[in-house]
């Protein structure tokens, strides 16, 4: 009798207007978050953790997440952060649709080290709906970081 292999379950979510966004193996109540001095509590979509720069995000207990962004356009022209400890230079994601920042990644100097492919992408609160939300008919606010962009 052969063995099966664990099943692993797919999560989707949803841009606030209903364009599918993300399918991952992985919950996002359960990612990491950034720390301070990022203000944005930004969820850390992350790359395998021997290559994580660990002064940037913290990531002891992530695992790999193995995701497939879909309906995305990355915003051309890069915006530069202010933070107490400097300045960071992030390319936006935006939903195709209706051009909600769903998230950002980093300037690919920030990460010199690492591959492009590797680099973890990091997602806003509250940009993201589960499909089960959705079933279930919940109509979330818009989050308040998106009616000032």
């Amino acid at each position: 009798m052969a063995e099966e292999a664990p099943s692993t379950s797919i999560h989707t979510y949803h841009c606030l207007c209903t364009t599918l966004i993300l399918t991952t193996t992985h919950d996002l109540q359960t990612l990491p978050r950034r720390q301070e001095p990022v203000q944005d509590a930004a969820l850390v979509l992350a790359p395998p953790v021997d290559i994580a720069r660990s002064d940037a995000i913290e990531l002891e207990s992530a695992q790999t997440a193995n995701s497939v962004l879909l309906n995305v356009a990355p915003q051309r022209r890069p915006v530069i952060i202010r933070k107490e400890d400097g300045f960071e230079k992030r390319t936006l994601l935006k939903c195709a649709r209706c051009k909600l920042v769903i998230g950002y990644s980093l300037d690919e100097a920030h990460w010199a080290d690492v591959e492009e492919r590797a680099m973890p992408l990091y997602l806003l609160p509250g940009g993201l709906l589960s499909t089960a939300e959705m079933v279930e008919g919940k109509e979330p606010a818009s989050p308040a970081w998106a009616e000032q962009t």
